[in-house]
């Protein structure tokens, strides 16, 4: 699927791998279906020809906000779905949270130029499978895609005195289920520690998002130091 609106500025490069089970000659390598959503043309156009380029992705929709995001992806199965932070509307983890909610949820890349260690900590509350920042290469992208459609997490590090910082600013009831999701402890797992409902934890998890998540606008990042994340990835199984 091809988006030809704006010129391509977004400079990235990745070679074929071949995804989930090995290809073998002449066999046509297992396809992941993928969502872009990115209202920004140029990077948008960039994404989807790098997606497309690779043997093993299946680039099924392409979409500029979140009600786009969320109806293709109920109308269509998703199997990665590659999500800016900033979008106008609803942003991204308002789609993480929704896209977790279908019948058949995706993996989600959260993929942001402005991503740091607060965007890091609202991921794992959010359920996101992965962040990225916009600056990595694309072969980095294309891998973490690989990684999370075969069900890995992939998230930063979030240092701990920053997380103690973040979790201050909880309510005491929220502060265990904060350091739980941090830690990638199991929903099930977090479910029967906290004796609380399914309902009950995404409550919970949004009520923590709207006090935790910043949402400025892009004059305020305009300052921000790109690639802030530890290049230290935690690597977990779901």
């Amino acid at each position: 699927m091809r988006d030809d609106q704006g010129e391509l500025t977004l400079s990235i490069t990745a070679g074929p791998q071949t995804h989930g089970q090995e290809a073998t000659a002449g066999s046509t390598p297992p396809q992941v279906r993928l969502m872009v959503v990115d209202d920004h043309p140029a990077v948008r156009m960039g994404l989807v020809q790098l997606l497309e380029a690779q043997p093993d992705f299946d680039v099924r929709a392409v979409c500029i906000n979140a009600e786009a995001a969320i109806a293709q992806a109920t109308a269509q199965e998703i199997d990665v779905a590659v999500v800016d932070y900033q979008l106008p509307g609803r942003n991204g983890l308002w789609i993480c949270r929704r896209l977790k909610r279908l019948a058949r949820p995706p993996a989600v890349v959260v993929f942001s130029a402005f991503a740091d260690h607060r965007l890091a900590a609202c991921c794992a509350v959010a359920q996101a499978d992965a962040v990225l920042n916009k600056g990595v290469l694309g072969s980095e992208l294309c891998n973490a895609i690989r990684s999370v459609a075969r069900g890995r997490r992939l998230l930063p590090k979030v240092p701990r005195p920053f997380a103690d910082t973040l979790r201050a600013k909880l309510a005491e009831p929220e502060q265990l289920l904060f350091g739980m999701m941090l830690a990638a402890i199991p929903r099930e797992e977090i479910r029967r520690a906290l004796h609380i409902s399914e309902r009950e934890l995404d409550a919970r998890a949004e009520a923590m998002l709207r006090t935790l998540e910043a949402l400025p606008g892009e004059a305020a990042h305009a300052g921000r130091r790109r690639g802030g994340l530890d290049p230290d990835r935690t690597v977990l199984a779901r």
